[in-house]
């Protein structure tokens, strides 16, 4: 028997699934809109009453979280 861990394939991530961590928009959004035009893969999107974040689509790029002039972005 051999002392090596075996892997399988549906045991490997890849880089982007463990490292990437999604941001999502806090209710201290004042829906100012600020966010939209910085997020280079257009996931935020206006809700009701806030803006939202399609965490699927973000890449962790924290454009949203230099623009934001209240701080609402934070990881989700």
């Amino acid at each position: 028997m051999s002392d090596v861990l075996q892997l399988k394939p549906d045991m490997l991530l890849s880089f982007w699934e463990v490292s990437l961590v999604a941001y999502k928009i806090t209710d201290a959004c004042i829906s100012c809109g600020a966010c939209v035009s910085e997020c280079p893969t257009d996931c935020i999107a206006e809700g009701d009453p806030i803006y939202v974040i399609k965490e699927e689509d973000c890449i962790d790029c924290e454009a949203c979280v230099a623009i934001c002039p209240v701080n609402a972005c934070e990881p989700a």
